[in-house]
């Protein structure tokens, strides 16, 4: 017996938070690489040096500002592999780390925008994919994030398209209407997968 993971993705602003959360009320483990990534490169830390040392102009201090170094790599693609070859071994790590800490009668949602990209599907016994429209998750972006349409466009073209993710995916989520339906529709499925 192992922990039973599921694997979730979508693009930047396609509702995989708001999913991850639903799926978190009916009694999920979260597993966020957004919030690992934020531990890892936390001030003092291997990750923050690292960045510090490759990416001077976005640290103040011990505070790495993220914003600049977000506009920054997403409008250059080697600084954006750059950034990726720097700290991706230590989100792994720290991911694989905490599904060592789950129990065996758990169940876990690993939210990982790059899924697929990083290769951390093979932790996830299914794959979920959140899909919305281009256009529907750019104004998010935009709202959300508070930048102009180049950075959110350079964001939403550095990662894999929708339909590449839906093919590896065994389920799709529609992110595209109200928080409220897809909410309900990552309950049910959560309830389906977990009393598998």
């Amino acid at each position: 017996m192992k922990p039973y993971i599921i694997g979730l993705t979508g693009g930047i602003a396609s509702g995989k938070t708001a999913a991850g959360k639903a799926m978190e009320s009916l009694g999920a483990k979260i597993i966020d690489a957004d919030v690992v990534s934020r531990k890892v490169t936390e001030a003092e830390s291997e990750g923050f040096m690292r960045l510090k040392e490759a990416f001077p102009n976005c640290v103040d201090g011990d505070k790495l500002d993220r914003k600049r170094l977000k506009s920054m790599v997403f409008s250059d693609r080697e600084k954006l592999q750059q950034l990726n070859s720097l700290t991706w071994t230590l989100i792994e790590e720290e991911i694989r780390r905490q599904i060592a800490r789950l129990s065996e009668s758990d169940t876990a949602v690993l939210v990982v925008p790059l899924l697929f990209e990083s290769g951390l599907d093979v932790l996830a016994d299914v794959v979920v994919t959140v899909s919305a429209d281009e256009r529907i998750r750019l104004k998010r972006v935009i709202s959300r994030d508070g930048v102009d349409e180049k950075t959110a466009l350079s964001v939403i073209n550095a990662q894999m398209c929708d339909a590449e993710r839906e093919k590896r995916s065994d389920y799709v989520l529609d992110g595209n209407g109200e928080l409220s339906s897809l909410e309900a529709e990552a309950k049910e499925l959560y309830a389906r997968l977990a009393n598998q």
